[in-house]
């Protein structure tokens, strides 16, 4: 009697310490997978139906698996919201500000010790039957579910990863402060800015080129220290020697415009798709890597500069950038909301954001 209870009681520790840790393997496993899911879903939201079918294929291309690496997830869904409490869709019709992406999944993890222990206390009759025939007679799963939610998350400061130029607002009116998306602005001006001659298409108007004029030599949209090495680092790597905000004050500096003309030519160098003239080619032609893509303080002019917004802009073709005429303009698209590491903008109207997880 004694040796049958400790039996008993021996399988049970076995199932609690074997069952218990396959469980717990299996909820790292569908973890890591609705985690990476969820971040790499919510990188590919832009606002567009395209980019709910680009999150869509994170689902189902990613390498993740379970039991030991060996199984793919038998039951997984991706769903889609505009806030981190929901409502969850699956299917939006209208993707417009869906900034959220929330993965799910779901394995049945087979039980080997517990249906034993079960046999055992139920049914004495069938202790001695094979271990085979236990299992068939009680097999048993347990259902380990996860799921996670990435979303875009807005910001307003940053340590690094800021462009190192500043266009001019064009109204007070949050969120676009008047830019148009699609319209190309000055992120560096020229010396002599002169109306149809060297100046951006969407700051081609004497009011604005009085703007530019107005801090005199020293404000030409460069906001970083000017030594080529910074100068190099804050185009090439997204290097930043001051902590920006909104709200703060920005210092125009000038810079050596050559050594910004190289670094310029080799940022966009840094891209996959060296060639799309505008953004809208470049996100349809699915080629680039996002390093044309910058997010870039937008400031209220003289004579504080202060930095009103963030938003994305997209850097022209190299050849916009080489040396043809010493005194031209460097200018770039603006497209709206930036989502720092993306390869397109963001998903909400206007502004800087970041993707992290919401819920894990």
């Amino acid at each position: 009697m004694a040796a049958a209870i400790s039996g008993i009681a021996a399988v049970g520790i076995v199932g609690l310490t074997v069952d218990l840790g396959r469980m717990y393997i299996a909820k790292s496993e569908s973890d890591t997978f609705v985690d990476s899911v969820s971040l790499a879903a919510t990188m590919e939201l832009d606002g567009t139906l395209d980019g709910i079918t680009r999150a869509r294929q994170q689902l189902a291309s990613n390498t993740n698996l379970w039991n030991f690496g060996r199984s793919t997830f038998p039951s997984t869904s991706i769903s889609f919201a505009k806030d981190k409490l929901g409502p969850w869709d699956l299917n939006p019709v209208d993707a417009t500000d869906y900034r959220y992406a929330r993965a799910a999944a779901s394995v049945p993890v087979p039980l080997f010790f517990m249906p034993l222990l079960k046999a055992g206390q139920g049914s004495p009759s069938v202790g001695g039957a094979p271990l085979g025939m236990l299992l068939a007679t009680y097999n048993l799963t347990a259902s380990v579910a996860s799921d996670s939610a990435g979303g875009q998350e807005f910001r307003t400061s940053f340590r690094e990863g800021l462009f190192p130029f500043s266009p001019f607002a064009h109204s007070t009116t949050a969120p676009h402060f008047g830019l148009i998306p699609g319209e190309v602005y000055t992120l560096r001006w020229a010396s002599r800015p002169r109306l149809n001659k060297n100046v951006c298409p969407g700051d081609n108007t004497n009011a604005f080129i009085a703007i530019a004029e107005e801090a005199g030599g020293s404000e030409r949209g460069y906001i970083e220290e000017t030594s080529s090495a910074i100068i190099r680092k804050a185009i090439e790597q997204d290097y930043q020697t001051v902590f920006r905000s909104i709200g703060d004050p920005l210092d125009m500096t000038g810079g050596a415009k050559n050594t910004q003309r190289t670094s310029l030519t080799n940022r966009v160098n840094q891209d996959h798709d060296r060639s799309s003239a505008t953004y809208a080619e470049y996100v349809a032609g699915q080629q680039g890597n996002g390093r044309r893509l910058v997010g870039v303080p937008i400031n209220g002019g003289a004579p504080n500069f202060i930095m009103v917004q963030i938003g994305a802009f997209f850097l022209l073709p190299p050849h916009q950038y080489e040396e043809e005429h010493g005194n031209d303009a460097f200018c770039a698209e603006y497209v709206g909301p930036w989502l720092q590491g993306a390869k397109q903008k963001g998903a909400a109207t206007a502004g800087a954001y970041v993707a992290r997880l919401v819920k894990k």
